[in-house]
């Protein structure tokens, strides 16, 4: 099972050819009919009802976009490409989150407890009336949670709604896909303890949600504990280290870390970087994909920090924090040569990987004219790098999956931190990562996985938008 994972990531960097594209519905939203339904207070940011809210920011149609055939042109061969027989196609609804070719295949279910502020049971999330599906009656909380939680959310994804579009990519997609919502899930949910999974009995899950699995896959799993009245606190014993010492060992002892993987010593020329605290839950606000690229102005220093900061950011989940590597690589950032470096968390510095001007070889791996022309006028381009050798070894068959979450994750984190300053962004895999890997001095199994691109945004780039929850 592990050799078929191996090859498909071996073998498969760009969509393949879908034989009949129309064979798949066009459906965005999953329908129970019959089931009872459970309405969700309206509008979310109003209603006070913290698990509405919730959902809205994950998986809801929360904004409106009017585009014109200019915006796009990037993805088509000529304007005569673009259909234009109905002039209400280009009025697009969007969701939080950025999702392959606009397929919006990620779907929300909730497993909710006596404790959950709606009906117990199991529930799917339906997005365009903000509805809950009871699916199933009952408390499954103690089959599914790992810890105490009042609710569990499960990520799933729509397998077709990609391979539609993208063929043999759409299971990388997904799983990158998976990273993303996870990320969105821990931004936007301070204040409930949220934990993620991703390792899980995917079999058992799967038959719970009564999905096909060879047409939906469970991918993640978020579980939520409801915050408890503050107390009053006493006085601070911070006078008493050696005690606090003592039992701080036994907390860490009875819900460890993941162990790191083993990872490479570099010896590279390091950088060291400002502080920087991103609001990763402003970013959610604003965050939106940079439609007409970047205007090549330079990026300040702190915002550079910011961005790099999120982007290896620890999450709250099972995975290893070093499960991938955070490469990127800058130009015309004021006060960092241009280069491909390494970014090391733990010391907020980047290492030298390579130097020289980054942008002609950005460009040759890039497909797409957008993805081209942000090579040309972007200042940091974000590539995380996974060892699939050290992944394989300790999470088998189910590697490449974690390590694109990981991914997804990571670079989901850095946008939503990029719009909290101010910076634009956007997520691309029309890239031919792997043929950066020899610059990068990747050696053995260890590959890039995708490719975010930053920088100021185009003046004309932001289209007419307004939000829906409101």
């Amino acid at each position: 099972m592990s050799d078929q994972v191996t090859r498909y990531q071996e073998d498969v960097h760009t969509p393949t050819e879908v034989a009949d594209p129309k064979a798949f519905p066009p459906r965005v939203v999953k329908s129970y009919p019959g089931a009872p339904r459970h309405p969700l207070p309206w509008p979310p940011e109003r209603a006070g009802h913290r698990l509405g809210r919730l959902l809205a920011e994950l998986g809801g149609i929360t904004r409106a976009q009017w585009l014109t055939p200019l915006d796009m042109l990037p993805f088509t061969d000529s304007f005569e490409a673009i259909p234009d027989d109905d002039p209400l196609q280009w009025l697009v609804t969007r969701r939080p989150t950025p999702s392959g070719g606009a397929r919006y295949s990620a779907e929300w279910y909730v497993i909710a407890g006596p404790d959950s502020g709606v009906p117990t049971g199991v529930h799917y999330y339906d997005p365009a009336r903000h509805d809950l599906v009871r699916l199933r009656s009952g408390d499954y909380l103690a089959q599914v949670s790992a810890r105490p939680a009042a609710t569990v959310l499960v990520h799933t994804n729509v397998f077709w709604r990609l391979a539609a579009k993208y063929g043999e990519m759409h299971y990388r997609l997904a799983c990158l896909e998976a990273g993303i919502q996870v990320a969105q899930a821990l931004a936007v949910t301070d204040g409930q303890g949220a934990t993620a999974r991703l390792c899980f009995p995917d079999a058992d899950l799967t038959e719970l949600l009564g999905l096909d699995p060879r047409e939906e896959g469970v991918h993640a799993l978020v579980e939520l504990v409801p915050p408890t009245p503050r107390a009053v606190r006493g006085p601070s014993l911070a006078a008493f280290p050696k005690a606090h010492g003592a039992h701080a060992a036994v907390l860490e002892q009875s819900r460890p870390r993941p162990e790191p993987l083993p990872a490479p010593a570099g010896d590279g020329k390091r950088i060291s970087l400002p502080l920087a605290t991103p609001d990763l839950r402003a970013g959610t606000q604003t965050r939106h994909a940079a439609m007409r690229g970047f205007n090549g102005d330079p990026m300040s220093p702190g915002a550079l920090a910011a961005v790099l900061t999120a982007y290896g950011q620890q999450a709250r989940w099972d995975l290893p924090e070093n499960l991938v590597e955070f490469y990127c690589v800058v130009a015309d950032v004021t006060g960092v040569p241009s280069g491909a470096y390494r970014y090391l968390p733990e010391e907020h510095q980047l290492e030298l990987v390579a130097e020289g001007d980054p942008r002609q070889r950005l460009r040759e791996a890039a497909l797409a004219a957008l993805t081209q022309q942000g090579a040309r006028t972007g200042n940091l381009w974000l590539l995380p790098v996974g060892d699939a050798e050290a992944a394989e070894a300790r999470f088998g068959a189910r590697w490449y999956r974690l390590q694109q979450a990981a991914a997804g994750a990571a670079l989901h984190r850095a946008c939503l931190a990029a719009a909290a300053v101010d910076v634009a962004s956007r997520i691309h895999n029309d890239v031919l990562t792997h043929l950066l890997d020899q610059w990068f001095g990747l050696e053995g199994r260890r590959r890039t996985l995708l490719m975010a691109q930053l920088g100021t945004e185009h003046p004309a780039g932001p289209r007419p938008e307004f939000r829906l929850t409101w």
